[in-house]
């Protein structure tokens, strides 16, 4: 082979390797940015992955402490209602089983107050057990336009009477347990109060 030969082939294979040289550095440098571009997006799905875990972490732990909350809020207001409860019913007998003058003051102040929402004519029932103290009031309030009748029928009550207009057209209940559930929201409320502060 002469030298010019051989020139030119050295030159043409020079050519050659320089192209592949070349093009093997564009297939390495598309392969770098492709790898860094699949890690840049790898990395924006596990940052994702990762936000949305803690968000939805954040909001069990928010739904499991509610829920706790309402429990325990639950579990006091039925403990406040039970110890409400005995309260009303400590008073309910400590109330029915009084006895004497300020008993006798009770009932005609409960007589009174019907006399206030029916009118002065009334029937008036009571429990056995007050009949002597309502006929004791009645006696004592009886007179000018006052009018009441002792019912002989006993009602079946702790304590407290029943008004009734003559012709039976208007009831009030004025009895200890009509009274106590008038009045129970508002002294629910108090003695709630009361022991929430104890």
């Amino acid at each position: 082979m002469s030298n010019a030969a051989a020139d030119t082939l050295e030159k043409v294979s020079g050519e050659f390797e320089a192209e592949v040289l070349a093009d093997l550095e564009a297939g390495r440098r598309d392969a770098l940015a492709r790898i860094e571009s699949t890690r840049k997006e790898a990395i924006e799905a596990v940052s994702k992955i990762l936000e949305t875990s803690v968000k939805q972490a954040e909001s069990t732990k928010r739904q499991i402490i509610g829920a706790a909350e309402l429990d325990a809020r639950n579990a006091q207001l039925k403990s406040l209602e039970k110890a409400v409860n005995e309260v009303f019913d400590l008073a309910t007998k400590e109330v029915s089983s009084a006895s004497g003058s300020s008993h006798e003051k009770s009932i005609a102040g409960l007589i009174k107050e019907g006399i206030g929402v029916i009118g002065t004519k009334a029937k008036v029932q009571c429990s056995s057990k007050d009949t002597k103290a309502v006929a004791s009031a009645i006696k004592k309030l009886e007179g000018g336009q006052i009018k009441l009748t002792l019912e002989e029928e006993p009602v079946e009550t702790l304590g407290g009477v029943v008004l009734i207009t003559p012709d039976g057209s208007i009831r009030f209940d004025n009895t200890i347990e009509a009274r106590l559930e008038r009045m129970k929201p508002i002294l629910r409320k108090d003695v709630a109060a009361i022991l929430a502060g104890a």
